[in-house]
């Protein structure tokens, strides 16, 4: 298990000049964004640290990255056997950066074999990895996963290992994000803080995270996203954080198990992918009949969850928590209509149900059968 030092708060960053110093490495790597690497004004502040040290870029990948690019970054890694690992931008960059570190680090099988079984990970040759996060939305510097699409598959890379050693959340990062990613990435972190509460998986402790994030985005994401408040988005880079401590207990449900072929196939950015179908489960959960309810703890546990979660909405019924959420997204910019992003037949909606992932999909309470997926997808929002 890896104990992580935290850094949090505007000027953070700064920390990462200490960090260096302590471990002195011979050989920086340093994953990035590309151009969210300029815009975010992490570039000017930590070049300047590490002027020192011989420094190397990976920023040559895409957004919710390919095996193929996996493959590039192993080859570099490996080539030029960096002693520490900087990874400054969103999930995507974080999620690489994690998977690179463990897997260049193993001798004995294929980066696909240890993709597809993560279990075969064993060596602890890797280097130190600080985590500096550039939005307030996927919580990966706190997980011990990462993703990676192969074919268009989505595959999470789960391994005790990937965890980094140093989290740097600086919310001066954040201040200059575009409103699309602002509140894509926002309604991310929102996702995962209410799926992790009424995961099968869910704990106390968990639970504790989830509430906190939840209430800390519901109160501030207007402002962070519509206003670009510095306060706000300081805020949602702890929730955010909050969030993903809550899924790396829990794990994701079936909204997010149904977001990815939605990104894969439909080039949706992944938050709003999330966001479009979580609240038609605010229902879904609500109603569902004893024999369906999967979660060990039963109905009476669930209906306390569901209960909960609609006091932090200020709702009453999961009709109401339902509309308050897509006129949130409506407020936020985020497309509602699944015709106007693309999903728009039989064929579409197939596409998505044949590659749903079922990982994350085993998580939820309540039984979920394709004809309730197409139901899901051919009911209006409100």
């Amino acid at each position: 298990m890896i104990i992580q030092e935290e850094f949090f708060g505007p000027a953070a960053l700064d920390n990462l000049s200490t960090i260096l110093s302590q471990l002195n490495p011979k050989k920086v790597l340093v994953v990035t964004g590309g151009s969210s690497y300029i815009s975010s004004g992490a570039r000017s502040k930590v070049m300047p640290m590490l002027k020192r040290f011989e420094t190397i870029i990976f920023d040559d990948f895409e957004v919710n990255p390919k095996i193929q690019d996996v493959y590039k970054g192993v080859a570099l890694v490996k080539g030029s056997k960096p002693d520490l690992i900087i990874a400054i931008g969103g999930g995507s960059v974080l999620d690489m950066a994690k998977i690179l570190n463990i897997i260049s680090s193993q001798k004995i099988y294929s980066v696909l074999d240890l993709i597809i079984n993560p279990h075969l990970i064993s060596s602890k040759n890797f280097s130190p990895l600080v985590a500096i996060p550039t939005t307030f939305g996927t919580g990966s510097e706190a997980t011990n996963f990462a993703v990676v699409y192969i074919n268009k598959n989505k595959y999470s890379v789960e391994h005790y290992y990937m965890k980094p050693d140093f989290v740097i959340i600086d919310p001066e990062l954040s201040y200059n994000l575009p409103k699309k990613i602002a509140a894509s990435t926002a309604f991310d972190a929102l996702c995962q803080g209410i799926e992790s509460f009424w995961s099968i998986n869910s704990t106390d402790e968990s639970q504790d995270f989830s509430q906190k994030s939840i209430e800390l985005i519901l109160k501030f994401i207007k402002p962070a996203v519509l206003d670009s408040n510095k306060f706000a988005i300081g805020q949602l880079t702890i929730a955010a954080n909050l969030s993903g401590k809550a899924i790396n207990i829990t794990k994701t449900t079936a909204p997010h198990a149904i977001s990815y072929p939605i990104t894969s196939y439909f080039n949706i950015p992944h938050g709003h992918a999330v966001a479009l179908t979580l609240g038609k489960f605010f229902i879904i959960n609500s109603e569902a009949l004893d024999e369906d309810i999967i979660d060990s703890r039963g109905a009476q546990h669930l209906n306390k969850v569901m209960v909960k979660l609609f006091g932090m909405f200020e709702c009453d019924t999961a009709q109401s928590c339902h509309n308050k959420w897509y006129s949130l997204l409506k407020l936020l910019n985020l497309e509602t209509d699944f015709k106007k992003i693309g999903i728009i037949n039989s064929a579409d909606i197939d596409c998505i149900i044949k590659n749903i992932n079922l990982h994350r999909m085993k998580n939820h309470p309540v039984r979920i059968d394709n004809v309730m997926l197409s139901e899901l997808f051919n009911l209006s929002i409100i």
